[in-house]
């Protein structure tokens, strides 16, 4: 007849610690991974948060503005640099965020898209936030022509 081994009751002790430090190990690299989502979640809200701030502070710079010519002042007093023809750039955020105005003008109507991005985002990545703005203004392009023309005209 075949002999049965038993476990003494010290091996079976440590075969119980050993699925309780297994159990506990899971359940902390579980806990642990749904900390850090929740730690990434919360920096893109953080971002997502600074951006609609930044853009509705421009917005609100654009749609004060009376004339075309007081654009240009304006938005340099907010803190944005004008890299071309209609277009600014500022960083915000610890310069962790950059955000973009890209203006057209047709005839009294001021048109900008006011995007945010993370500094470095590649070109082709959508924007964080993004909001159109338009704005009729009270002397158009046409009008601050015609004004340029006639004071340069009397000199």
């Amino acid at each position: 007849m075949k002999e049965r081994t038993r476990l003494s009751s010290g091996n079976m002790l440590l075969l119980e610690l050993l699925f309780a430090i297994i159990f506990f190990s899971l359940t902390l690299s579980v806990t642990l991974s749904v900390f850090g989502e929740a730690y990434v979640l919360s920096r893109r809200a953080e971002g997502l948060d600074l951006a609609v701030a930044e853009a509705n502070d421009v917005a609100e710079i654009i749609r004060s503005a009376k004339r075309v010519s007081d654009m240009d002042d304006l938005l340099a007093l907010a803190g944005l640099s004008k890299t071309g023809d209609g277009v600014y750039q500022s960083s915000y955020g610890d310069d962790k965020y950059a955000l973009t105005v890209t203006s057209s003008l047709s005839g009294r109507l001021y048109s900008a898209v006011i995007s945010c991005r993370e500094a470095g985002a590649a070109e082709g990545e959508p924007a964080m936030y993004e909001i159109t703005v338009e704005h009729a203004l009270k002397e158009g392009a046409d009008s601050a022509a015609a004004g340029e023309e006639a004071s340069d005209g009397g000199q």
